[in-house]
């Protein structure tokens, strides 16, 4: 059963939707605005220093709790349908994340669409990927992970280092990754008055239109659901039950292990899209990113 924390967040968030609902839809910046306002000032894990860093031209901050184990790292590219979302809006989950991985971690703040459309986004996260070797990371002790679009962009990522035969993190930790940006798994229609983060298509469509533009959705680094699951590193992909993309999930799930790959499925009950936004409020955010981290430190 939820926590009577996260069934009270879940409530607001609701009520939230449907004022919305009852309203014009906002301008992109007025959007934006929103989102960084409900998470940039959810409180961040005691005792972690911020430093903010060019990493191979790409705006992002290295966190850096009191300890760290070796030369553990994280790559981690945040969530926001590639059009919302920033280094500000994430420092309450990446905080935990490190504290509990005991590894430095790199909060990439990628280009946004549609200002700044596919493959903006990919090259970002590669640029990033190329910095942090070339200035001393290991890809033997770096995971890569993110959420919502920052999980979709995880596994493209690394199904492009695949492809161009480059080193591959230690893992991959999406969460409630976004794989399918056209839409096509049953928990797209199945739960949509189910996920309070995520109404179905309608809310997402304006997104991939941002993102996607002229370029077919099915592109397999757009939507990786679409890609081929051979060679890819071991990954943990935790997703909640309620989930509009639980299927997306799913789907990648059983692309990797038909290819023999490893992975980790770690569906949670009763859990919303990216319910690790909640940290701070509610005990399940918590929990979930300490998963996280476990998987992370010990792989890394």
């Amino acid at each position: 059963m939820p926590s009577d924390a996260y069934n009270a967040a879940v409530a607001a968030l609701r009520q939230q939707m449907q004022n919305a609902a009852a309203s014009p839809p906002p301008d992109l910046a007025t959007t934006r605005a929103g989102f960084e306002a409900a998470y940039s000032s959810m409180p961040v894990a005691d005792g972690v220093s911020f430093a903010p860093v060019d990493a191979g031209g790409v705006s992002a901050e290295w966190v850096t709790p009191t300890e760290v184990e070796g030369n553990r790292a994280i790559i981690y590219l945040h969530g926001g349908g590639y059009v919302v979302g920033n280094l500000n809006t994430h420092r309450h989950v990446v905080s935990r994340m490190a504290v509990g991985a005991k590894a430095r971690l790199l909060n990439v703040d990628y280009r946004l669409a549609p200002e700044n459309p596919f493959p903006a986004a990919l090259d970002d996260a590669m640029a990033a990927w190329q910095w942090h070797l070339a200035n001393g990371g290991e890809a033997a002790h770096t995971a890569i992970s993110g959420d919502s679009a920052g999980g979709g962009l995880t596994i493209a990522l690394c199904m492009k280092l695949r492809d161009e035969g480059m080193e591959l993190p230690a893992c991959a930790a999406p969460i409630s990754p976004w794989t399918d940006l056209t839409f096509s798994g049953d928990s797209m229609t199945e739960r949509a008055e189910r996920d309070p983060m995520l109404a179905g298509a309608d809310s997402l469509h304006g997104m991939v239109m941002a993102y996607a533009q002229s370029v077919d959705a099915t592109d397999p680094y757009i939507s990786p659901v679409f890609g081929t699951f051979d060679n890819l590193p071991p990954m943990m992909i935790q997703v909640g039950t309620e989930e509009v993309l639980y299927d997306d999930s799913t789907r990648v799930v059983k692309g990797i292990e038909n290819a023999n790959g490893a992975v980790e499925f770690r569906p949670w009950q009763d859990m919303m899209h990216v319910w690790h936004l909640l940290a701070g409020v509610a005990p399940e955010a918590e929990e979930g990113i300490a998963e996280m981290a476990e998987y992370i430190s010990t792989r890394t």
